[in-house]
């Protein structure tokens, strides 16, 4: 017997939903893991992780506030986010969460930095976000 046109039509919006239609999908890991791998640094990356620890907001040297986050990515890293508060919105995230991300990632013995994570249109891909509960911060 088959299923009304209606009926197929409701499940799969309801399955898209559930999934999500682009844009919430994790980024993959591995241009960050390769630039840790490297020592690679003021490197362009994506990737994902969950928040393993938040830290105090700090101002940088030149007066900007910056929120932290340190990101378990991988079992072996774990990288510190620094988001821009004066470019973009506080991400409500806690520890647990899962966060994407993009900026520019800089290499050192502790696993690395991510900064950037605002738009800025002379930077690839318009520049770097965080991503946390399918809203993106630039």
């Amino acid at each position: 017997m088959s299923r009304p046109f209606g009926v197929v039509l409701v499940s799969l919006l309801v399955t898209l939903g559930v999934m999500g239609c682009g844009g919430n999908e994790l980024p993959d890991n591995s241009r960050l893991l390769a630039a840790f791998d490297d020592g690679r640094t003021g490197v362009w990356v994506s990737g994902h992780g969950t928040i393993a620890q938040v830290l105090a907001d700090e101002t940088t040297t030149i007066g900007f506030p910056r929120q932290r986050f340190n990101v378990r990515v991988e079992e072996q890293l774990t990288v510190l986010v620094q988001h821009s508060l004066t470019e973009s919105g506080r991400v409500p995230a806690q520890r647990g969460d899962v966060i994407a991300f993009q900026g520019r990632y800089e290499f050192n013995a502790s696993g690395g930095t991510i900064s950037h994570t605002h738009r800025d249109e002379s930077q690839p891909g318009s520049g770097g976000w965080v991503r946390h509960d399918g809203v993106t911060y630039h």
